[in-house]
């Protein structure tokens, strides 16, 4: 009865006919039995048929899911058959030359045998502090020794820059370390502008979100003082498809470490910076875990500067100085409001 061509109204007729004549109490019996055996074989087929539209449906896309309690309901969100978003085409960041090894500066005093931080070392404590996942590429920057605190007793400054990309297309990651600027820090508000000290920075100006976004230019800004005495500052400004995420951390020992994500960057042949990718792949936190790093320190040992010549490669060397017109004259380093050129600062 099992077996494929074996028809359902032929097998009926056979057992009508051998049946025959048995007697008329038996009549009956087998004209039902044969009846109720083509609508169990009628069944077999249509449950059979439903099967095969089944997995037909979920090999075209359909997807089904359990519901609590172990029934199945449709997926709608799997079951969509529209066509794709293309994904959207973003401009490659400019590349810059390969300017090797910097200049080392030696240190003098307590800082005999020591040298500046480099861009160089500055930026291995930086790929080092970040999520690991992500390549790092596209590094450079430079270093300048300035007197916040006075002649003869050099401070130094790093500016630089890479890009980090997660997968989804790289960001850039400005970095600023600004050693001995604590000491120019005063209590409440000194706007640095016409009539003001220049050599005055105020907390308020720098650190107070109810100061710094009076405006409502920032989409989130906190503004904290850390146990150690470490005044913290974290904000996020969004404009049109420009994200930047910012954090700046004043240390009790006057250095202050920023760390800036961008999801712009210079692009060959635009005089402006543009939009690289949607989004950012770092957290304000992953930002202030960085700016947190054991690493940014003022003055290094020559290993250490050595020791970053060899891994952050290609470097080019972004000193104002080289890369500014014949006949400009530099300016002054002062703090800066976050900018999507690429650095930032608060």
């Amino acid at each position: 009865m099992n077996e494929p061509d074996v028809d359902g109204e032929m097998l009926s007729a056979t057992f009508e006919q051998a049946m025959n004549g048995v007697g008329p109490d038996l009549g009956p019996l087998v004209v039902a039995s044969a009846r109720q055996g083509r609508s169990i074989r009628r069944r077999r087929r249509l449950t059979v048929t439903a099967a095969v539209t089944a997995v037909a449906a979920l090999a075209v896309g359909g997807a089904v899911a359990l519901r609590p309690g172990g029934g199945t309901a449709p997926s709608t969100a799997a079951a969509s058959s529209a066509a794709p978003t293309p994904a959207k085409q973003f401009p490659q960041p400019l590349q810059k030359s390969d300017d090797g090894a910097e200049q080392l500066l030696q240190g003098s005093g307590p800082n005999a045998g020591k040298v500046a931080l480099t861009g160089h070392a500055a930026l291995l404590t930086l790929t080092q502090a970040l999520p690991p996942d992500g390549r790092t590429s596209g590094y450079s920057g430079y270093y300048q020794s300035i007197g916040w605190t006075g002649p003869g007793k050099p401070d130094v400054m790093v500016r630089a820059r890479m890009l980090y990309d997660d997968g989804s297309g790289p960001a850039q990651v400005g970095l600023v370390v600004e050693g001995g600027i604590g000491k120019q820090f005063r209590p409440g508000s000194h706007p640095v502008g016409p009539g003001s000290d220049p050599s005055i920075i105020g907390y308020d100006d720098y650190f107070s979100c109810e100061k710094l976004n009076a405006g409502g230019q920032y989409r989130y800004c906190s503004g904290s003082v850390l146990p150690d005495g470490s005044h913290l500052l974290l904000i996020e400004r969004a404009a049109g498809d420009v994200l930047t995420r910012n954090v700046s951390l004043l240390r009790p020992d006057n250095t202050k470490v920023t760390v800036s994500a961008f999801n712009t960057a210079e692009v060959a042949g635009q005089d402006k910076v543009k939009p690289i990718r949607d989004g950012l792949p770092l957290t304000l936190d992953q930002l202030k875990n960085a700016a947190m790093a054991a690493g940014f320190q003022e003055w290094i040992t020559p290993e250490e500067a050595a020791r970053a010549e060899q891994v952050i490669r290609p470097f080019h060397d972004d000193t104002p100085e080289r890369n500014m017109p014949p006949g400009t004259a530099s300016a002054t380093p002062v703090p800066s409001a976050p900018s999507p050129s690429g650095y930032g600062g608060r």
